[in-house]
């Protein structure tokens, strides 16, 4: 049977992003049937970013917004979970692009109690300047993928072939867990999002977030799959993030660290219960 697939898009500003977003899931060989937002607290309204696209759109698109009061990456993807009608759910950050077989290839591994992810290749600022030339001009992957070094490109099937066997020595019993996931880019079905009470939203500020899931995934029973594409996502440039406020979460991350375990693989706010008790506010943008 024919699941359907509802990918959630993190934003905070930049929503020039959401725009390339949109442009790249047009040309998606498989469809997904929604795009959700889930959005930080952007000072700006991504609508007027998008409107012009709506209308070539094959998908539902829906905004989920909670207040800027801090960096909270894991609420706003538990709220963009909630929101989502499907089976089968996609994360991506949304200063991510991709080629046009990226949710086939993403779709056609999927299966019960595995996390699909992949790594992207870095950009740096010129080459992002570069990209988003041709993007406003055509989206157009194949010309933008050249702009990237083929020394990355190597170096990132070497990456893919070390999380492989990752991943081999985690089914022997030779790993206490498989890859390493990475957040930028990630899928599972929700049933195996929601049985460990999705994203801990005691993770406020940058890090350590991604870790504490896949760790909790991992205590589920869960695996890990990565494969090679033949174009590989690209990563947008940006400034990294401060790393100010990661020795905060670097503490609690140690501290639930020891604690998770075949028997207590859920977090305590997360899914099911939020942390905060703000406003998330959700509407349609695309019926």
């Amino acid at each position: 049977m024919e699941e359907k697939i509802s990918l959630i898009v993190t934003l905070y500003n930049r929503l020039e992003y959401a725009r390339n977003m949109i442009l790249a899931l047009q040309q998606q060989t498989k469809q997904i049937d929604e795009l959700i937002f889930a959005d930080d607290g952007s000072s700006e309204d991504v609508y007027e970013y998008i409107k012009d696209l709506l209308q070539e759109c094959k998908f539902k698109i829906k905004y989920v917004y909670q207040q800027d009061i801090g960096f909270r990456l894991a609420a706003s993807r538990n709220n963009g979970a909630r929101a989502a009608e499907n089976e089968y759910l996609i994360f991506l950050d949304q200063d991510v692009i991709f080629d046009k077989d990226f949710i086939k290839k993403i779709y056609e591994s999927r299966k019960k109690k595995r996390m699909v992810f992949s790594e992207a290749l870095g950009s740096s600022d010129e080459e992002k300047q570069r990209i988003q030339k041709i993007i406003n001009e055509k989206y157009d992957y194949k010309k933008i993928y050249k702009i990237i070094s083929e020394e990355k490109k190597i170096e990132q099937d070497e990456i893919v072939k070390k999380e492989k066997l990752y991943n081999v020595l985690y089914k022997l019993k030779l790993r206490t867990r498989g890859a390493k996931i990475v957040g930028l880019i990630f899928s599972l079905y929700k049933e195996d999002y929601v049985a460990i009470n999705g994203f801990d939203e005691n993770y406020i500020g940058w890090g350590h977030e991604d870790d504490d899931f896949g760790n909790r995934f991992f205590k589920y029973g869960g695996e890990t799959y990565s494969f090679k594409f033949e174009r590989y996502p690209i990563h947008m440039y940006h400034k990294s993030a401060s790393t100010k406020d990661g020795s905060v979460n670097e503490n609690y991350y140690r501290k639930r660290k020891k604690e998770i375990c075949k028997s207590n693989y859920k977090c305590e706010y997360g899914f099911g219960n939020r942390k905060d008790k703000d406003e998330v506010k959700l509407k349609y943008i695309k019926k």
